[in-house]
């Protein structure tokens, strides 16, 4: 019900605004009286509340031209995604798990219940698909809680126990400083070099580093996988991402082409 009242409110303005511009441009020449402009906005009032589900079906066809425009806009920055990548390929490597002639990355937030559903299904795929690899792109922008568990992530990776880390961060629920360090404790990490290099500029600077990428792609909600030329928003199950990864060792991934093609680019094959 909040969502259809949520719905309805800008799908209304919109509505009006659209209907109401004609009609003030058309008064503005003395094509109406202003008897004539009153009862025409009457009649717009009248029928939108006898069919108020128009609100919602402008919405939707709002929301269907905006989602286009913003995978178009999306689809035009990948090469510049692919070649951001890989400028940052030494710093991802301890957050690359898998070898293989095909890339999956996943931004996720560790208090994200949806990438807390989807962690299986990446395991399963990377146990399944060894010509597989996956990059973790810790990106949190759910709480202060989850930046502080990736900059404890960040140091797990420093002592090469970055993947045992992140599915006991998982494992472990709510997310935040407290819980990281715990969970770093529990897989045996050494506490002193986790406390100074979680808070390390150069720990920040890679949080900072993935996040402006994210924000560039216009990643808005985790977690939101990339593969090939596809962007996949949202939980995605064992058999959409073997779908998509199949699909791009079939058909190649032009965006990384064209990044490894562009000048001072280095060698990124395939994806």
């Amino acid at each position: 019900m909040k969502r259809a009242v949520a719905l309805a409110v800008p799908a209304a303005m919109a509505l009006s605004l659209s209907i109401a511009a004609p009609i003030a441009a058309r008064a503005q020449t003395d094509t109406f009286t202003d008897g004539q402009t009153r009862s025409i906005e009457k009649i717009v009032k009248d029928y939108l509340v006898s069919h108020p589900e128009i609100l919602l079906e402008v919405q939707d066809a709002f929301e269907k031209k905006a989602e286009a425009k913003r995978g178009e806009a999306t689809r035009s920055r990948m090469p510049e995604f692919y070649k951001s990548l890989s400028g940052l390929k030494s710093e991802l490597a301890p957050l690359t798990i898998g070898q293989g002639d095909v890339t999956l990355v996943e931004f996720f937030d560790y208090n994200c219940g949806y990438c807390r559903h989807a962690l299986p299904e990446v395991v399963k795929l990377l146990d399944a698909d060894k010509k597989v690899k996956v990059v973790f792109m810790e990106y949190p922008i759910l709480s202060q809680g989850s930046a502080d568990a990736s900059k404890v992530a960040l140091a797990a990776a420093k002592q090469g126990k970055y993947f045992e880390f992140h599915k006991a961060m998982f494992a472990a629920g709510r997310a935040n400083k407290e819980s990281a360090l715990k969970v770093a404790e529990q897989i045996g990490l050494d506490m002193e070099k986790v406390k100074a290099d979680s808070a390390s500029p150069e720990t920040e600077a890679l949080v900072a580093k993935i996040g402006e990428i994210g924000k560039r792609m216009f990643v808005d909600g985790t977690p939101t996988f990339v593969v090939g030329d596809k962007v996949t928003p949202g939980a995605a199950d064992y058999d959409a991402l073997k779908k998509v990864v199949e699909d791009t060792r079939k058909d190649g991934c032009k965006a990384c082409a064209e990044a490894a093609s562009a000048p001072g680019a280095k060698d990124e094959k395939k994806s």
